[in-house]
């Protein structure tokens, strides 16, 4: 059972719009991430089952649900 990736707002721009991606277990977020091409630097907030996580070297297993938001910045 692979890992689900759910990129918010503009995240999804980076990966053609699609709303679920999925990456195999057993690597950290920051691999999850280089594998669908999004920039580790540009996500601020990683959620796994629904817990704040601060650590993208975090390692990710089978059935995990992993939400992104991008950085937000204005002016």
């Amino acid at each position: 059972m692979p890992v689900t990736l759910l990129p918010i707002g503009h995240l999804k721009s980076m990966v053609n719009n699609q709303t679920e991606l999925t990456v195999p277990a057993g690597i950290s977020v920051r691999d999850a991430l280089a594998l669908v091409h999004i920039p580790s630097e540009v996500v601020a907030l990683v959620v796994i089952n629904g817990v704040h996580q601060t650590d993208k070297d975090t390692v990710l297993h089978e059935g995990d649900v992993v939400k992104l938001m991008a950085v937000i910045g204005g002016g």
